[in-house]
């Protein structure tokens, strides 16, 4: 069942950041229910990596337990479509350019006429007010601009992105959690309600110490690698013999243990390392003192060391060495998936555990139309009246139903 059984949601969003936070949704139980083109479906229909087949990998793993209808929505048909699912639904999920949707006749203003407890949830790269609303925007546009790519790499090389595009999956999760704030709140009130989640809001939200140094400070804090020269030291990766371990230590009392963990306890009352203010002081030194100790032995034994003293460590891994590891097919974060579109794949799970609701995989992202006629007969259409539609091209259902 899941814990937001229940739960409806009409998903327009296209790409990452609304197909990510929409997936969570259905994840957990929610009927989600994604609206496409007509003619093509979602921009992410063409994104890799592909099968044999020429379908994308992309879209099957972030559209995975959604329902899928294709609709024109450019045609006085296909909103009348739209406007009977508004009287249906919970929740209304969309990440077009700022203003699309209300040129189409079917913003927030019409939703909440038609259904006065519907939740209208818009994603967009700088939210619905403020000077650069109407700015479309990527991952790397807002990472630029919000400060997190200044603070991403190391201090004599340029600003970079993050390897994933956080700017999206944060921003999806930012809404999921708005969705279901919301979802909360109008069972309290009885009252629908407007959300605007944008890529900068979410981004800016998470640099941290970045602004909260600056501005009781004055002192500006820019990208420092995989260190915290300035805040905690030893807290860095280090190359061993044969690969490279991230490794470190927030407490004074952990000093100690380290020092023995590396093997050189004369280090714990050392006058330049014995407090983390003089390892920051120090972090050169310290640094290249920690990188030739360490290059000297093997991750195991580094490991090894480091988990009989309770220090937190771990090898710096591959995507596919963490997909094939223990730890994560034990957390049923491995799993496979047998998807319509492109076969047996493997992908991330659920993160959320939920003991007595839990959510899981219970369908494969859809063809482009799959559920077309079953969702508008739920809404009252006939057969005849379908069929109609279909040949005038107002919806579209999958080739090979033709």
């Amino acid at each position: 069942m899941g814990p937001l059984a229940g739960i409806t949601v009409l998903d327009f969003t296209q790409a990452y950041s609304g197909p990510y936070c929409a997936m969570n949704l259905a994840d957990y139980g929610a009927r989600v229910i994604k609206v496409e083109r007509v003619e093509d479906g979602d921009q992410s229909r063409e994104w890799g990596p592909y099968v044999e087949n020429g379908n994308s990998g992309y879209f099957a793993l972030y559209n995975r337990n959604k329902e899928g209808i294709a609709v024109d929505l450019s045609e006085p048909e296909g909103k009348e479509i739209i406007k009977k699912l508004y009287k249906e639904v919970d929740v209304v999920l969309e990440n077009f350019k700022f203003g699309t949707i209300d040129k189409l006749g079917l913003g927030y203003e019409v939703a909440k006429e038609i259904n006065p407890r519907i939740i209208f949830a818009s994603i967009t790269g700088f939210g619905q007010t403020g000077p650069l609303r109407k700015n479309t925007a990527y991952d790397n546009v807002i990472e630029c601009m919000c400060g997190f790519m200044e603070m991403t790499g190391y201090p004599d090389g340029p600003a970079t992105r993050s390897g994933a595009s956080v700017g999206d999956s944060y921003t999806g999760l930012t809404m999921f959690l708005a969705i279901v704030l919301a979802c909360y709140d109008r069972k309290r009130t009885g009252k629908g309600r407007r959300l605007d989640v944008s890529m900068m809001d979410t981004m800016f939200a998470t640099i941290e110490d970045a602004v909260l140094a600056y501005s009781l400070t004055g002192d500006p804090i820019s990208r420092t690698g995989n260190a915290k020269p300035k805040e905690i030291v030893p807290y860095d990766v280090y190359p061993c013999r044969d690969g490279s371990i991230a490794v470190g230590i927030s407490e004074a009392s952990m000093w100690p243990d380290f020092c023995d963990a590396v093997g050189m306890p004369e280090l714990k009352d050392d006058p330049l390392y014995k407090t983390n203010d003089l390892r920051c002081e120090n972090f050169k030194s310290f640094t290249a003192l920690m990188q030739e100790v360490m290059k000297k032995r093997s991750k195991e034994e580094m490991l090894e060391r480091f988990a009989k003293h309770h220090i937190p460590a771990a090898p710096l891994l591959l995507p596919l060495e963490a997909l094939n590891h223990e730890h994560f097919k034990a957390r049923d974060m491995s799993i496979e998936i047998n998807d319509v579109n492109v076969g047996k794949y493997r992908a991330f799970g659920l993160p959320a555990k939920f003991s007595k609701t839990p959510g899981g995989i219970r369908k494969t992202s859809p063809l482009l139309g799959e559920n077309t006629c079953e969702v508008l007969k739920s809404v009252g259409y006939t057969d005849e009246e379908i069929d109609t539609l279909i040949k005038e091209e107002i919806v579209g259902i999958p080739e090979h139903t033709l």
